[in-house]
């Protein structure tokens, strides 16, 4: 049978991007979610999530006729082909919320009909899709590879970059059998042409893989950052002639590691084999990013210290509260950290972000001119390309302290000494100031 209409459950930051492609690729996409004003929204045609290119791809397939979202997933879940999940898995105190997928299984079971293909993009621990999902299904009196099909296809996307990855980046696509397998095959391959097959189990522990070794590395990153200045070595420079060495790739220090993968698959991972010594590894490595966020405020401080003033009523701007450059996404940012690190030492904190309102409790900035206004510390956290190209000639005639931390070297130090600044940035052990 043909696959042609495709029910998306959770319309967040994979649900949405994946429902648009697959409309514009022809299928008739039915989006569910609880959230009233996300299912209104789409059936008006607009986009509540900032990312090149499915504003217009969302208005298109909405006047063409081929998505439309409701609140209503067994009623779906009956009429289509096929039913994408993909909704939340948080970790809570190191141990997965299941709540969110066991509410979707729940409405799929009671839509579930013969020759139904569920996929599940949400990221789950391996063992998942096997020994959680499909008993609950069979639950039915259906049984997988005979009456429906299963598999688990993990999303692999970047805010920024959601439709070009979904269309272009190679997926893993894990069916419980053979046929299962097929059938997502014929449904991804729609939108895809760069399929891995494999099986369920295997697909969900490289999806953990994928970014436990990204928080892995980054971990050991910031390690060198730390250690750097200690040592007086600039650690940006350390790493760009460490990477020169042709298997070499160490990945890049910051301010901490945000969003909502790796803040997370790493601990699911872990939590695999609790006892076993190893997945010590990647519990110290979210520690040390963890760590990061308390670290730039620490350096704020002693930047303060060094001109004899203190964080207690400092003004400091806060540069960025998206988790990284170019984004609107908050999820787990390290500004967050930062900001409640500030405050809870009496400073007085003003945020300001191009792409995003939110300021983590802090007073928000309408435009960067009014966040630097008077500030004793300019503090940047995430990469926007706009933070790039700052005027420091006219930053420094704004600011009341011209001392800018970077924890994303955004600004060449000698580019901020040259206009009278004195800078800090993590990993930077130099004393560059003026």
């Amino acid at each position: 049978m043909r696959l042609r209409g495709v029910c998306v459950l959770g319309l967040g930051y994979v649900g949405l991007p994946t429902a648009a492609v697959l409309a514009s690729r022809g299928f008739y996409v039915i989006g569910v979610d609880n959230d009233v004003t996300k299912v209104d929204a789409i059936n008006n045609g607009r986009c509540y999530i900032r990312e090149p290119g499915l504003d217009l791809m969302i208005r298109d397939a909405v006047s063409e006729g081929l998505l439309r979202a409701t609140t209503d997933a067994v009623k779906e879940v009956k009429s289509s082909d096929a039913v994408i999940i993909a909704v939340p898995t948080p970790v809570k105190s190191g141990v997965v919320d299941f709540s969110y997928l066991k509410s979707a299984l729940e409405s799929v079971r009671e839509g579930l009909h013969r020759g139904l293909l569920v996929v599940i993009e949400s990221t789950v621990p391996p063992g998942t899709t096997v020994g959680f999902a499909k008993p609950l299904l069979e639950e039915s009196g259906l049984r997988v590879e005979e009456d429906f099909f299963l598999a688990h296809v993990p999303e692999r996307i970047a805010p920024g970059r959601a439709v070009e990855e979904l269309l272009n980046a190679p997926r893993l696509v894990g069916g419980v059998g053979p046929r299962s397998t097929e059938k997502a095959l014929e449904l991804y391959g729609r939108v895809n042409s760069r399929l891995l097959a494999t099986d369920a189990t295997t697909a969900e522990f490289v999806k953990l893989v994928e970014n436990t070794y990204r928080d892995v590395n980054i971990a050991f990153a910031n390690l060198l950052a730390l250690m750097a200045e200690r040592l007086g070595v600039d650690v940006y420079e350390a790493v760009r002639l460490a990477n020169t060495h042709p298997r070499v790739n160490v990945h890049l220090p910051g301010a901490g590691v945000g969003g909502p993968c790796l803040t997370k698959d790493p601990y699911m991972l872990a939590s695999l084999l609790p006892d076993f010594w190893g997945t010590e590894l990647v519990r110290l490595a979210r520690r040390i990013n963890e760590y990061m966020p308390s670290h730039v405020v620490d350096i704020i401080e002693k930047a303060l210290a060094e001109v004899g003033a203190g964080l207690g009523g400092a003004r400091v701007a806060v540069l960025g509260a998206s988790y990284k450059g170019g984004v609107e996404d908050t999820r787990e940012s390290p500004s967050r950290y930062i900001v409640k690190g500030l405050q809870d030492r009496g400073a007085s904190v003003v945020v300001f972000d191009p792409y995003t309102s939110e300021s983590f409790g802090a007073e928000r900035a309408s435009s960067l001119e009014e966040a630097v206004m008077g500030a004793d510390v300019v503090v940047i956290v995430t990469d926007h390309p706009e933070f790039r190209g700052l005027d420091l000639g006219r930053l420094g005639g704004l600011v009341r302290r011209r001392i800018i931390v970077d924890g994303r070297r955004v600004v060449e130090p000698h580019v901020a000494v040259e206009h009278g600044f004195r800078y800090y940035g993590v990993g930077y052990g130099r004393a560059f100031k003026v």
